[in-house]
């Protein structure tokens, strides 16, 4: 059965990059997944001000609805200029949904895929924390600048967490195509159980995987940066991790490793709740 990647497109109030779109048909060639684009059109509510103003209520309604559609028009040609030369298919999946509720028909949407693709940015922070928490399913972030290149060497961020396993499980499509596998953890932020650690290094290993074992310090830096530092120090095509291990409360006022990837990955990142 092939992976089926879901690639959720906003057309409002700001549209997707054009960047996403091929770094998203380049993930899924690789790895011969089938590819689902969903695309909105966003219809806004009516209004009725309790109070006479001098804002074009209607007007506005209007343009903002040509807009979704105009962005939808844009996104659909960039898909269609992107694969006609390849012979992949991009599956264009189109709905109408109201306003405010566009990410949480997102997050239905990606509960019937095995993964959405989203571009790391503050713009869509809050879509990616929603599928996040409300799809069940993982994420793959890009960086905005981001091409597309082959995942050949997967970076894992291993604290023992639960989530960090779910999010190993969840990159199985990846690893099993991979040619090397780096645990990745930090020794001075939290208390590792190396024994653990040491468990899944061999089990990994037990799979016929190449495997570098990768302990490190932050020095000051924040986990985030030094997780990445590391993966790209060792030329990792990807970065697996696990979303929110925290309370989403706690992440929020905090801050946290998940927060800050969704708006400053500087590789591919794979991340699950």
């Amino acid at each position: 059965m092939k992976p089926q990647f879901h690639l959720p497109l906003s057309t409002y109030p700001d549209a997707s990059s054009f960047a996403i779109i091929d770094n998203a048909i380049g993930l899924a060639r690789q790895n011969d997944a089938h590819l689902v684009a969903s695309i909105p059109q966003v219809r806004i509510p009516q209004v009725h001000p309790p109070f006479p103003t001098v804002i074009d209520v209607e007007t506005w309604r209007g343009q903002a609805e040509r807009y979704s559609r105009d962005s939808g028009t844009s996104l659909r040609k960039h898909v269609a200029d992107a694969i006609s030369e390849t012979g992949f298919e991009v599956r264009i999946h189109g709905f109408e949904v109201r306003e405010p509720f566009v990410y949480e028909r997102f997050s239905e949407i990606a509960k019937c895929y095995d993964l959405s693709i989203v571009e790391a940015s503050e713009l869509s922070r809050q879509l990616s924390e929603t599928l996040l928490f409300g799809s069940g399913r993982p994420l793959v972030l890009f960086p905005a600048t981001s091409v597309y290149s082959r995942v050949d060497t997967i970076a894992v961020a291993w604290d023992g967490s639960a989530t960090a396993a779910r999010a190993l499980s969840c990159a199985r499509v990846f690893i099993e195509r991979a040619i090397k596998v780096q645990v990745i953890s930090i020794t001075d932020d939290k208390e590792i159980d190396e024994a653990n650690r040491a468990l899944l290094i061999s089990s990994l290993k037990h799979s016929g995987l190449d495997v570098d074992d990768v302990s490190i310090q932050a020095f000051g830096e924040t986990a985030t940066a030094a997780i990445q530092s590391a993966a790209l120090e060792r030329k990792a095509d990807l970065l697996v991790a696990g979303g929110f291990g925290h309370s989403r409360l706690r992440e929020f006022i905090l801050g946290g490793v998940t927060r800050e990837l969704l708006v400053k990955a500087e590789l591919p990142v794979l991340l699950a709740h």
